[in-house]
């Protein structure tokens, strides 16, 4: 019975996250880190700095994360839903293998919006890092405007829409 109890408190954990889900705004002296990460195809890089006009939502997650793997969808369709002139959606893929084994697992869950492979100092490029998923929105300014963690839903949406039509979120609950 106990091995029961076990295996329903690991799933529980598994399937909500290792904490509550939490936004946090940041104040907006906060640069986002300078990143250039290679693509997860091998087709070259992606440079924070260089996508400093658009809207930016970073997410940083790991294929054996099971909250980050059922965010998935919902990141797809806001990338989806975002025009590319206006917004990007940035998977940063950690602590996850080999390349090629990071391509197929996203192919399998039918993601196409831009992955990047991290590298071991990235997860700490944003500031402490608490675990997954966190996700970082980012201003045309390049300074991040609000910080996640944990599968944050429909608000998330609301901001990256709130901040790409108006340059700022108003009234920023924490």
């Amino acid at each position: 019975m106990s091995g029961r109890w076990t295996f329903l408190v690991l799933a529980l954990v598994a399937a909500l996250g290792c904490q509550k889900p939490v936004a946090e705004s940041e104040p907006s002296e906060n640069a986002a880190p300078d990143l250039v990460l290679s693509k997860i195809d091998g087709s070259g890089t992606v440079s924070l700095a260089e996508n400093e006009d658009k809207v930016v939502l970073v997410d940083l997650w790991a294929t054996w994360c099971v909250p980050c793997i059922a965010e998935l969808p919902h990141l797809q369709e806001m990338s989806d839903s975002f025009g590319a002139d206006d917004f990007l959606m940035l998977g940063i893929v950690l602590e996850s293998g080999e390349r090629e084994d990071v391509m197929e697992f996203v192919a399998e869950q039918n993601v196409t919006y831009t992955q990047v492979m991290g590298e071991p100092d990235t997860s700490e490029a944003f500031g402490p890092f608490l675990g997954y998923p966190t996700k970082y929105l980012i201003d045309r300014g390049g300074h991040v405007v609000k910080r996640y963690f944990g599968i944050v839903g429909k608000e998330l949406s609301d901001d990256v829409q709130t901040l790409t039509e108006n340059g700022v979120l108003d009234d920023v609950d924490n």
